[in-house]
């Protein structure tokens, strides 16, 4: 982010998670995930913008317009991914990009965590003004969270079917804009 410095780990807390940098010793977990069925489905089949080869780790890593990093418990434990990519500092725009890899820890709250740790750090840290994500229609957990952590549905897109015909799954823009974050008082909520 605005004071994210070559070299030095940034470390963003939540009352259960922190997020660091993503390393090198991380790559072996996060690849895997990639392969894991629940986040396939939801990825969708031609989703690139998770770690899933060493050049994707490494181009991220010197990435101007995405910053990523790892979800770990308190103890230590890495349990996901969150990050914002497509970074647009002329538009003051980001998209999110979340994932819990570690399916003991679904469904428990810490990708929400996650999620406003990390927004409390975008909104209040740089001069992005807008966070944006994609999720298909039918992933309502996924939906869920990120109702809650104020993110509002803006429209539905419809793919073209797919190179055999079928129907592509619809997928819905959510938005979270600076000022609605601040006004909901999630910064201090987060923390």
């Amino acid at each position: 982010m605005k004071n994210r410095t070559r070299g030095v780990a940034q470390v963003i807390e939540g009352a259960r998670v922190v997020l660091r940098p993503l390393n090198e010793t991380d790559l072996e977990t996060v690849c895997k995930w990639d392969t894991d069925y629940y986040i396939a489905a939801a990825a969708g089949p031609s989703d690139d913008r998770h770690l899933d080869t060493r050049s994707d780790y490494e181009r991220i890593l010197r990435s101007r317009t995405a910053r990523m990093f790892a979800i770990e418990t308190r103890d230590g434990t890495l349990i996901g991914d969150i990050g914002v990519v497509e970074i647009s500092w002329r538009k003051r725009e980001a998209e999110l990009v979340v994932r819990i890899g570690d399916i003991r820890y679904r469904g428990k709250g810490y990708g929400q965590e996650a999620i406003n740790a990390l927004l409390r750090h975008v909104f209040i840290n740089t001069k992005l003004d807008r966070v944006y994500l994609r999720v298909f229609s039918d992933n309502a957990r996924a939906i869920k969270c990120f109702l809650k952590c104020g993110f509002q549905k803006r429209w539905v897109m419809t793919p073209r079917a797919d190179r055999a015909g079928e129907p592509s799954r619809r997928i819905i823009l959510m938005v979270l804009e600076r000022d609605d974050f601040v006004r909901s008082a999630r910064c201090r909520a987060a923390s």
